[in-house]
């Protein structure tokens, strides 16, 4: 306390004989305390303190926990609850025959990221003190290392913090570990050739190898869920953590509080939400390709300045005659808007000059409309898109998703939100399989549900259908949020596998595998059957609309040539 540990504030649990045979006063005012702050607790009140203690007493390295005990403490460390586990944890034993090694390694002391065992040496005097660390996937003879000897204490050999705390992970000596995984989790994880690859095996892949241990795959969960909390069980892979000894996972998993407070957690590597897969809605009447070139605004300042010029010309030539005829001037401004010559009698410059620049503008504008009605005639035109969780809840199309044990359907159904509870409540769930999504897609394409999953994998069977042509993936999503990897609670060794992650996530290699992955899946062949594109000649649909412009051409001349004839006939008449 003197040495390596002198700027370290402790927590001292001392059992009864501990108290008895050591002078706790010499101790303590033997430390220096103008470095280090000292908290005292007798083994047997351990419970009470820790009930109205900070949870930073014995959690995390704010203190350094200093157990010193005659007495087997197994007794106490089974009462203690999740919140212990402190970083750094030194033990002391002060009676030779006590067998130190079932207490390193009890599942509490385990917890520790950094467990030291110092204990006097088992000889005739002078009385040596041995000191150990705890490496539990480090093999022997008769098991593993969980009492792995480091020498006999001295003041040079331990004069750092590092020599008192060494890292026991740095190698995790070939050790197996068991993932809790569902093959079929694209991009991260998903059957090829016989095996389970993807985005997330290429990551575990380098941290293996760094550390030194392999790992075993689960195809599917025993339950057929996903993983979450029912009734306070938690089911699916997250379940396999607690019952059924698994190590990791891996799959895609947000982090959520609640998952949070159950499991240890690695540092985020990647964010992505669900997303809906809609149908494309079919294309506005193809006769309707006139219009589209200008907007509804464009449309009306066109004809408006139109009439107007037709009317301040009129008045101009009125106001001051001119040799053009007033009476043909709607003729002359049309002129420059259907692009036709026509012959005229102005004579003033300023007539001239007026006409003149109107017509450079009506080529602007109407050669702007052609080059825009060549895109408008060949190519469908769509309505407006559905792209927000507002507009999907208001259209009232039903939502539909594989039932493979996933969170959302009951996220949906308690949103304090009044769009996502809407959509929670219109929700059809449909039987798993693997990439079976016939059922969904038949739903989606009869206009009657949209279909809801991991925006990644969304994409991947979108496109594994030949759907990419007939749906289309909301922009909005739900429920977005970071994917963690999820080890057991108080695991010793998540921060070695999160920090790894971490320099994985910061040399950009996560993005690098995800899109390697992504690109290899869209660039295999469809599922559905093959469309053979190429392009089309014009239809008769697509130049219905100049065929209506012509039929009402020739109705209005005949209404014109009706008038014109009965006029004709009235004044021979008379």
């Amino acid at each position: 306390m003197r040495g390596p540990l002198v700027k370290d504030n402790f927590l001292f649990i001392f059992d009864t004989g501990s108290v008895q045979g050591l002078d706790v006063d010499s101790l303590v005012s033997g430390i220096n305390a103008t470095a280090s702050s000292i908290v005292l607790v007798n083994a047997h009140h351990l419970q009470s303190f820790l009930s109205q203690a900070p949870v930073r007493f014995f959690r995390g390295s704010f203190l350094t926990t200093v157990l010193v005990f005659t007495e087997n403490p197994l007794d106490f460390l089974k009462a203690l609850n999740e919140d212990w586990n402190p970083d750094y944890l030194l033990l002391f034993n002060l009676n030779e025959t006590l067998d130190s090694l079932n207490i390193l390694s009890h599942e509490t002391v385990q917890r520790s990221k950094h467990l030291t065992l110092i204990e006097r040496e088992r000889k005739p005097p002078p009385a040596r003190f041995q000191v150990f660390t705890s490496r539990p996937f480090r093999p022997k003879h008769d098991g593993y290392a969980f009492k792995s000897p480091m020498g006999i204490w001295n003041r040079e050999r331990y004069r750092t913090r590092t020599g008192v705390f060494p890292d026991r992970f740095e190698t995790f000596d070939g050790a197996v570990l068991h993932l809790g995984s569902w093959c079929d989790d694209f991009p991260f994880l998903y059957p090829e050739g016989g095996r389970c690859v993807g985005t997330s095996f290429d990551l575990l892949d380098i941290i293996a190898g760094k550390f030194n241990f392999s790992y075993t795959v689960q195809m599917e969960t025993a339950d057929h869920n996903w993983g979450s909390k029912e009734n306070g069980t938690w089911t699916g892979m997250l379940g396999d953590l607690i019952y059924n000894n698994k190590d990791l996972v891996i799959n895609y998993f947000l982090l959520t509080e609640e998952r949070n407070a159950d499991f240890d957690t690695t540092y985020a590597y990647y964010s992505e939400g669900f997303g809906f897969a809609l149908e494309i809605p079919p294309p506005v009447p193809q006769w309707r390709g006139l219009l589209y070139p200008f907007t509804r605004d464009m449309w009306i300042t066109t004809i408006c300045t139109t009439l107007l010029m037709v009317a301040l010309l009129s008045l101009c030539l009125l106001l001051v005659p001119d040799t053009q005829d007033p009476s043909q001037v709607f003729l002359i401004v049309l002129a420059g808007i259907w692009r036709q010559s026509v012959q005229h009698r102005l004579g003033a410059s300023w007539s001239r000059l007026w006409t003149g620049w109107w017509w450079l503008a009506t080529v602007i504008i109407t050669t702007g409309y052609t080059s825009n009605l060549v895109a408008f005639l060949t190519v469908p035109v769509y309505p407006s898109r559905i792209e927000t969780v507002d507009q999907l809840a208001a259209l009232g199309l039903r939502v539909c998703m594989q039932d493979y044990g996933n969170f959302l359907p009951e996220a949906l159904k308690i949103s304090s939100d009044e769009s996502l509870l809407k959509l929670g409540n219109n929700m059809d769930m449909f039987p798993y399989a693997y990439l079976s999504y016939d059922i969904g897609f038949g739903w989606v394409l009869n206009n009657t549900h949209a279909l809801v999953d991991t925006y990644s994998y969304l994409v991947h069977v979108v496109h594994f259908y030949n759907h990419t042509d007939d749906t289309y993936i909301m922009k909005e999503n739900v429920y977005p949020g970071y994917l963690s990897w999820f080890l057991k609670k108080n695991c010793p060794y998540t921060e070695v596998i999160s920090s790894a992650l971490t320099r994985l996530v910061e040399a950009g290699l996560v993005d690098r595998f995800y899109y390697r992955h992504m690109v290899k899946s869209l660039s295999k062949p469809d599922a559905g059957s093959a469309r053979k594109r190429a392009g089309s000649p014009l239809q008769l649909g697509q130049l219905v609309g100049a065929v209506m412009l012509w039929v009402m051409g020739m109705l209005a001349a005949m209404l014109v040539f009706g008038i014109e004839l009965m006029t004709s006939l009235g004044t021979r008449v008379n």
